[in-house]
């Protein structure tokens, strides 16, 4: 059974992150969400060394939020799981409940 609180959808959506990497460096780097929900992402594409718990901004066209590094996938993958930490969230609950149903049209 799924513990999660809000759903999710797959997507390929294009975003800006900046931050500061595990070296203590200040980066700016485009990547691509692939999993939303109301509470967090999945982003591809950061190719800097990032820790959990660290704090970035992303930014989806002039949307943006802040997010809590909650894990970090492979260097390969370049997978980050993030938690958002702003109240403010780049898609409302109903929309991606929505979207979540099989065969939705978003």
């Amino acid at each position: 059974m799924d513990r999660r609180q809000s759903p999710r959808i797959e997507v390929q959506l294009p975003v800006q992150v900046w931050g500061m990497d595990a070296h203590g460096q200040p980066f700016m780097n485009p990547a691509l969400v692939t999993n939303m929900s109301t509470s967090g992402l999945v982003i591809q594409g950061v190719r800097r060394k990032i820790r959990t718990g660290e704090i970035l901004d992303v930014q989806m066209g002039k949307e943006k939020a802040q997010f809590r590094v909650v894990w970090v996938g492979s260097q390969s993958t370049s997978e980050l799981g993030l938690q958002r930490i702003t109240a403010h969230a780049f898609f409302s609950h109903s929309i991606l409940a929505h979207c979540s149903q099989p065969a939705a049209a978003c």
